[in-house]
């Protein structure tokens, strides 16, 4: 490849590709999230306002990898864990200027930002920033919740299973 970019008069210049296919190119946007992609399909599902922006995840990676050429926070070598870091702190600088607002984050797991707390306040035209859309969380730890059966339960194969002992009468 060296060769030919040589041959045609191009250069080479290599960049971390780090959630390059996960990350949303809009500028004004770029949140992170494997549910961002799903197979050949990018589908940007932010769930503080409504971005939307579809496309093929090469074309996605493409575009991304074009905006890290310059990019002097990530370099060829950065850990992917803090790739994940630095592009989380940018999504929530977006998402502090859109709203007007300073957001303090509550805590993070492996998948991007777990929730945020605003603090109100006005924004500089005088409007109030408008209500954030928080994501759903799943904490676990419930049991599942139980249906109805409509299939007559054995009484006995029901005692016997909670534990509970019945006593035979004889005649």
């Amino acid at each position: 490849m060296t060769v030919h970019a040589y041959v045609g008069g191009s250069g080479i210049k290599t960049v971390n590709a780090a959630y390059s296919s996960q990350t949303c190119p809009d500028p004004t946007c770029g949140y992170v999230h494997s549910g961002n992609r799903h197979g050949d399909v990018f589908h940007c599902r932010n769930p503080y306002w409504d971005c939307n922006w579809q496309g093929d995840v090469d074309h996605v990676a493409a575009m991304n990898l074009l905006n890290r050429i310059e990019d002097h926070q990530i370099n060829r070598f950065t850990p992917y864990r803090e790739v994940k870091k630095i592009l989380d702190e940018r999504f929530l600088r977006r998402l502090e200027s859109r709203v007007g607002a300073r957001i303090v984050p509550l805590g993070t797991t492996g998948n991007g930002v777990r929730g945020t707390c605003v603090e109100d306040g006005a924004t500089a035209h005088g409007r109030t920033p408008s209500i954030l859309r928080q994501p759903k969380l799943d904490v676990g730890g419930g049991q599942p919740p139980t249906r109805p059966s409509s299939v007559p339960v054995d009484r006995a194969e029901h005692a016997k299973a909670a534990g509970e002992r019945r006593q035979k009468r004889c005649i």
